[in-house]
């Protein structure tokens, strides 16, 4: 018999990107190994996600109605299941404290942010120190989705280094790809982003604005807050005519297929999702050197790096690929091989669901496998009857 598998995630799975994709394949893969789960998502979600996530064998219900149902009745409903996987969730949320109720089962925790700690008082910080080291002690074990996230956050849980690993987000190499780009058009640039102010599109826009060269054309993907004075600072630099903001979209891989140049300048990165994404689309990438992104980029080989908020550096880094088309080439030809080597959705997803198996002790039934039918010998007295012929009465 499987394991039941619950998957907590604080997603709203509104489009189609590679987190939707991970959700996908993850509830793929453990069925095929014979696990059944149940997924804990939050509204809203597209239709066609839940129409293959439900056709994956998943159950589908909304995080936040297990919260509303109360902590006692969570913690009984969770303790039903072998493993309790916590993505994208607060370490001292309501979902959080039912999964570490809900005994027995086995809890583990996904660390995807680049979290930073108030600078409080002594008094608050000892506190919080202590709260962080009583948190994780329902928690089996912790994966970071980057070294860099994996050694901060196992610090700040005060976890041995043997509870804790590094599992990388995963692409869809098959859906993220290169696709043919238009020869003689402008340059594309492109940026994915939720558009608040720690992703640095402001910086972008600035850098932009320096270049004054009207052979480029800037897309910016993604929705949020700080939509409206983004567009309002492109109008301030006279680049309004060469940006367009295309709001979410579902067709992202489509979009980095046929740009030439992707730019990440966020100011905090865990991982950079977006970066890996555009790295299986053959995109030349600049992206800020901070967090997990330099395990993904090696700097002037698979792209380039500059630092955090630095305006002048991104415009330099962006004027040398404009002027240079050869090494945009190269640079994003690396980048492809990079992301099949290590971020292949499929390779992630199994080190995932192997993580469920390790927790629980999970030992998988032998496979059978057919064999060809024996050929029939016969007995040495029958050959011997048959070849001395009949027998007289």
């Amino acid at each position: 018999m499987g394991l039941r598998i619950a998957l907590l995630m604080k997603l709203a799975p509104r489009k189609r990107g590679s987190l939707e994709d991970w959700v996908l394949a993850f509830c793929r893969e453990a069925a095929e190994r014979g696990h059944r789960v149940d997924a804990w998502l939050s509204d809203p979600m597209l239709p066609s996600f839940v129409t293959e996530l439900k056709a994956s064998g998943a159950r589908l219900d909304e995080l936040m109605k297990l919260e509303e149902s109360g902590l006692v009745p969570m913690a009984r409903r969770l303790g039903a299941y072998d493993i309790i996987h916590l993505n994208f969730i607060s370490p001292r949320s309501l979902a959080a404290l039912g999964a570490y109720a809900a005994w027995p089962a086995r809890v583990l925790y996904t660390a995807h942010s680049d979290y930073v700690d108030p600078d409080d008082g002594v008094v608050r910080r000892s506190l919080r120190w202590t709260l962080n080291r009583s948190t994780m002690f329902r928690v089996h074990s912790l994966a970071g989705v980057s070294e860099f996230v994996r050694i901060k956050e196992g610090r700040r849980f005060g976890l041995y280094p043997y509870r804790s690993r590094t599992i990388t987000n995963g692409v869809d190499i098959q859906r993220f790809h290169p696709r043919e780009r238009q020869p003689g058009g402008p340059v594309e640039l492109i940026t994915v982003a939720n558009l608040v102010e720690n992703k640095g599109v402001h910086h972008l826009l600035r850098a932009l604005g320096r270049l004054c060269t009207p052979k480029v054309r800037l897309r910016v993907v993604g929705d949020g807050p700080a939509q409206r004075s983004l567009r309002a600072l492109a109008m301030e630099l006279g680049i309004q005519h060469q940006t367009e903001f295309l709001g979410l979209r579902s067709d992202v891989h489509e979009l980095l297929g046929t740009s030439d140049i992707c730019i990440q300048p966020t100011l905090m990165e865990a991982f950079g999702l977006t970066i890996a994404e555009a790295m299986a689309c053959g995109c030349a990438v600049v992206a800020s050197q901070v967090g997990g992104v330099p395990e993904l980029i090696d700097h002037g080989r698979n792209g380039l790096l500059v630092p955090p908020g630095d305006e002048v550096g991104l415009a330099r880094a962006l004027e040398l690929l404009l002027s240079d088309p050869v090494l945009r080439y190269q640079l994003g030809h690396a980048a492809r091989q990079t992301a099949c080597e290590l971020f292949d959705l499929s390779r992630t997803v199994k080190r995932h669901v192997h993580w469920c198996e390790e927790a629980a002790g999970y030992v998988a039934p032998p496979a059978v496998r057919a064999t060809e039918a024996l050929p029939v010998v016969e007995a040495p007295e029958s050959r011997v009857q048959a070849q001395a012929g009949p027998q007289s009465l």
